[in-house]
């Protein structure tokens, strides 16, 4: 059994997008770990509020240019 069956695929995809695919096979468990740890929620969210409780803002030049 390789070490790539024993890997989530959510790891393995993020190993890959941030160039640690090398890292990922010569330490399996330890970005197997610092991702599961990266993944968490740094604490719990106060009281009354929702995990989106606004929607992000949306970038629009326009209102950055004056007319004269």
């Amino acid at each position: 059994m390789s070490d790539a069956s024993k890997n989530p695929e959510t790891v393995r995809l993020l190993a890959e997008r941030h160039g640690l695919s090398k890292a990922l096979k010569l330490f399996p468990d330890g970005v197997k770990a610092a991702a599961e740890r990266g993944l968490k929620p740094l604490g719990e969210l106060p009281k009354g509020t929702t995990s989106i409780n606004s929607p992000a803002p949306i970038f629009n030049p326009a209102r950055f240019v004056s007319e004269k």
